[in-house]
């Protein structure tokens, strides 16, 4: 049984890829100054990078259940599409946030890493529509842990030194 239909998590997805893809030209194209504003922007992107990898990861969760060859392809297209701009997008930010993205972990390896492992998984994916959801769904989780308590720790930090 379906907890919320996946047409609509495509949907939600699609807008938070057209976000990624601003915010990539944003900071790959145009580097901002840095400014209390970039600051901001960079841990309300971070946030959203975490909210897109918990809703990749419910979206993967959800396709064990889909029949529709079209519908679990296009999931698997817009999943992969979005991790691949977050792995340029976390790089491309770390030069505003209040942590270095090498010191990031998830089961003992660095952040990319294991974002790039993820990634590769689906993209093989791509040609058998099969995919083992629950070990990449239980690594994304992870992978938007560690970057909200990152956040937290780095707020918390601008906090005290105001």
């Amino acid at each position: 049984m379906e907890l919320y239909p996946l047409p609509l998590l495509l949907s939600r997805l699609e807008e938070e890829i057209e976000f990624q893809q601003k915010v990539a030209t944003t900071y790959l194209v145009s580097l901002p100054k840095y400014t209390p504003e970039t600051l901001t922007s960079v841990q309300e992107t971070l946030k959203r990078i975490s909210a897109d990898l918990r809703l990749v990861s419910l979206i993967l969760s959800e396709l064990e259940d889909v029949q529709e060859k079209d519908l679990k392809e296009e999931a698997l297209m817009l999943s992969s599409e979005s991790l691949s701009l977050v792995s340029l997008l976390l790089p491309a930010v770390e030069r505003y946030a209040p942590f270095f993205l090498e010191n990031l972990r998830v089961e003992n390896k660095p952040i990319l890493e294991k974002l790039e492992e993820v990634l590769e998984e689906i993209e093989n994916s791509l040609e058998s529509l099969q995919l083992s959801s629950r070990d990449i769904t239980r690594v994304l989780e992870g992978l938007a842990k560690t970057l909200e308590v990152s956040i937290n720790a780095g707020e918390r930090l601008f906090e005290c030194e105001s």
